[in-house]
């Protein structure tokens, strides 16, 4: 069987079909397909809960699928989409009960105050008609309306193309959409006052969208969409693969992205009731990778050393030339990358939460599977990434699932073990916040110690006894009891095992390490810090206590750690409104100093130093 080889899925009863490499779990096609399943298990095949019914050519079942199906469900074509793969092409039915529930997907950031100058702007025009006495052509006609109003205009070819028709069916009542002094539309009867556009956030996991009305300023929707992207691969490294091995692989991914933002502003405009016409410009942010795909450049520098981009530029083009659905000239400003791995994700952090130099030091940390961070002292900016890996996502954990509803989501250890989960849901797994709440109160309660070691049954005598019965062992080591399976949802008992804190060691020491390495490069310290600000979902829903008891981030004063929710989105809507601050996003970009981490001895130091948990005398000591 080729590798190279596309396959069609067909999704059953609305008839969405998706192509995808064979051998891709189901599991995966559904979400290209935007019919997600869900997989609370992090597609272990432990949980049962993406129960499909499958009618054509796939993988044989493995021990996890047998374990978990009963001979009868397999002989009648149910199958674990976390599991099965696709070898031919079949048609998938997937239950109600199967259907994803949606993550919480962090869509808010703080937004400051700032001037409306998005280069959009509506004239709306009552000419008079051509005459054998008057024949001026239909764009100088327009055109020289509009310089009576000190507006200068540029014609752009598709516009005029069209332009005749459009003048005789508005009876030369009609709107001019300009962009800076190009006419990017011409629209029938006064639409002055319908003038939106788009700030996407088009990050490698989800995609969201915020409709802003380029007028007021005000935000008028909000979209979010898991990336379909996932299909191709789950991280930048794998999709940078699969754009540069398979053939067509680029124009997928792209396409993938593409359909995503059409299915947000799609949404958006329905939620808003507004016409996707009157839209007219859109701004993204996302990691270089990211923009590098949806524009359709080349990413295979991306994946070998140095990582170099092919660009790091702002780049503005229209609408159609992406094949997004909304004005066909409407300009799409894809906002400046830093560095391979610092993208423009990192830049509307900066943008929306950094710009403002103040004198003081501070620290943006934005953290998923790869976590990029940001500081400012002494007037200059500083810049890296670090790999964490899945962990902060709750992927690689053994009873991990992402930040949805079921997913325990805090925790606290004391005469017993309380949690909490998701939309108060029974638990069906933990996801990245619960993952380092938990850990943090273990450290606490010394079921964990310093090294990351967990504590055996036999030595834990001196805890409650509420607590120490929840300590266990099993074929995989001891493990530790977050709920039971009579307190789980899934009928399964949740735990934490000695991988599970290994995987949370290695991501919290790489993203610390590649901290202080910021922190010495920049020639400051800890206590200098005058503010940690946490962006993205995963460090808005962290507790700060337990960030710092696990030594994820320096160990200053809590009311120094803000959570600054979808500060990327934000960044991408104040590019949306005002051309002053893209060209400060494009002074932010332009002046800080990148660090590639891998040639830095210091980084390599500071991680096996970090890897360890930090111990209460060394909190209490800093």
């Amino acid at each position: 069987m080729s590798k190279n080889k596309l396959i069609k899925v067909i999704f059953e009863p609305d008839g969405m079909d998706v192509f995808v490499p064979a051998g891709t779990l189901l599991s995966k096609a559904a979400s290209a397909a935007g019919r997600a399943v869900e997989a609370p298990c992090g597609g272990m095949g432990t949980c049962g809960k993406c129960k499909v019914i499958v009618s054509g050519v796939v993988g044989e079942p493995d021990v996890a699928e047998r374990r978990a199906l009963t001979e009868e469900e397999l002989a009648s074509g149910i199958r674990l989409a976390c599991r099965t793969k696709v070898v031919g092409e079949i048609s998938v039915t997937i239950p109600e009960s199967s259907r994803s529930m949606v993550q919480k997907i962090l869509s808010q950031g703080v937004l400051r105050e700032c001037a409306l100058m998005s280069s959009v702007t509506k004239a709306y025009c009552e000419l008079a008609a051509p005459t054998l006495e008057d024949e001026r052509a239909e764009f100088e006609r327009l055109a020289v309306y509009l310089e009576a109003q000190d507006i200068q205009l540029k014609p752009n070819l598709n516009v005029i193309r069209g332009l005749s028709s459009r003048m005789r069916s508005g009876d030369y009542k009609v709107t001019a959409v300009m962009y800076g002094d190009e006419l990017i539309a011409v629209e029938c009867g006064d639409t002055t006052e319908q003038c939106y556009g788009i700030a996407y956030d088009l990050g490698s996991t989800t995609i969201v969208g915020y409709l802003m009305n380029l007028k007021t300023g005000d935000e008028m929707a909000v979209s979010a969409v898991m990336n379909p992207q996932v299909v191709y691969g789950d991280d930048l490294v794998a999709r940078i693969s699969f754009a540069t091995t398979q053939e067509g692989g680029a124009q997928m991914l792209q396409s993938a992205a593409v359909d995503a933002m059409n299915r947000i502003a799609s949404d958006l405009a329905a939620s808003a009731k507004i016409f996707l016409g009157n839209i007219y410009k859109a701004t993204v942010v996302g990691n270089t990778c990211m923009s590098h795909l949806l524009l359709g450049i080349d990413v295979s520098s991306l994946g070998q050393s140095p990582y170099v981009p092919s660009v790091c530029s702002d780049i503005t083009l229209p609408a159609h030339e992406l094949g997004l659905e909304f004005c066909s000239e409407a300009k799409v400003v894809v906002l400046p990358n830093i560095a391979g791995f610092v993208g423009a994700d990192t830049v509307g952090v900066m943008l929306s939460s950094m710009c403002e130099d103040d004198g003081t030091t501070r620290l943006a940390v934005d953290i998923g599977t790869n976590g990029e961070m940001a500081l400012l002292h002494g007037g200059k900016t500083y810049v890296c990434s670090a790999a964490a890996g899945p962990a902060f996502e709750g992927a690689g954990i053994s009873c991990g699932m992402r930040g949805a509803p079921g997913a325990i989501d805090s925790v606290v250890i004391g005469e017993t073990v309380r949690i909490s989960t998701v939309n108060n849901r029974k638990p069906i797994g933990i996801c990245g916040s619960g993952l380092v709440d938990a850990v943090a109160q273990m450290l606490d309660a010394g079921i964990v110690d310093d090294t990351g070691r967990m504590l055996s049954p036999v030595d834990a005598g001196f805890l409650p006894e509420a607590v120490s019965q929840r300590i266990i062992e099993t074929e995989r080591g001891v493990e530790f009891v977050l709920a039971t399976k009579q307190e789980s949802g899934s009928g399964k008992a949740i735990t934490l095992t000695a991988g599970d804190i290994r995987h949370l060691q290695l991501a919290k020491g790489s993203i610390h390490a590649a901290i202080q390495t910021l922190i010495k490069t920049a020639g400051t310290s800890d206590d200098q810090l005058s503010q940690i600000l946490l962006a993205g979902a995963f460090g808005n829903y962290i507790r700060v206590e337990s960030a710092i008891r696990i030594g994820l981030i320096p160990p200053i004063d809590r009311e120094k750690v803000v959570s600054i929710g979808n500060a990327a989105g934000a960044g991408a809507r104040l590019a949306l409104l005002c051309e002053q601050e893209t060209a400060l996003a494009r002074q932010i970009a332009h002046k800080a100093r990148h660090l590639e981490l891998a040639v830095l001895p210091d980084y390599q130091m500071e991680l096996m130093e970090r890897m360890m948990f930090p111990s209460a005398m060394e909190l209490v000591g800093e």
